[in-house]
């Protein structure tokens, strides 16, 4: 990885961490440009870094225009599967006949999916936190190539992004709770 890029994943994890809720749009694009140039990358080899920045502007410009319009179905398709996976699973776990565990993920899908509709600036606070965590651990990962960042299966990895975001979305809480910019 490239020394610019690693800083570059850093500053923007950092202000998507603790500073998303009112920069979630801008960091929607940034976030789609350091994902496609990552795809990019992976996809190039790496004697072509300006390759993998055009495929980075082409992926951060189409996930741009999805995201936009699309976050807020987003967000409840996502509460939805939630709510199907986990009442329908309950409703497995009870032993339940099959209609039962239709039903039940219906029921599911429709009250999470609603739930997490109402609450859309919690979700922009948590998932722009876990985002931010996630590139301030990629972006170590290039700097320090010890084995709690070199390998991506590393489960240090993920404790210190869900502390990381964690912390994020606590200290987002504390900042943005009277606001409902994206409830609106």
């Amino acid at each position: 990885m490239e020394t610019w890029f690693g800083i570059t994943a850093i500053f923007v994890g950092l202000a998507s961490c603790f500073y998303g809720y009112p920069l979630f749009r801008i960091l929607l694009i940034i976030s789609g440009l350091i994902y496609g140039y990552v795809l990019g990358h992976s996809w190039m080899s790496a004697s072509h870094p300006f390759m993998s920045l055009a495929i980075g502007v082409g992926a951060a410009i189409i996930l741009a225009m999805l995201a936009y319009p699309l976050w807020s179905i987003g967000v409840v398709v996502i509460g939805a599967v939630l709510g199907l996976m986990i009442f329908a699973s309950i409703g497995l776990a009870l032993n339940a006949s099959q209609a039962v565990r239709i039903m039940l993920g219906v029921i599911g899908a429709a009250s999470i999916g609603l739930l997490f509709y109402h609450v859309r600036d919690l979700f922009v606070m948590l998932t722009s936190a876990l985002n931010g965590a996630a590139l301030v651990v990629f972006g170590l990962g290039g700097f320090f190539p010890a084995p709690a960042f070199a390998s991506r299966g590393n489960p240090f990895n993920l404790v210190i992004m869900m502390v990381l975001g964690a912390f994020g979305f606590a200290v987002q809480y504390g900042m943005f709770k009277e606001r409902r910019t994206y409830s609106k």
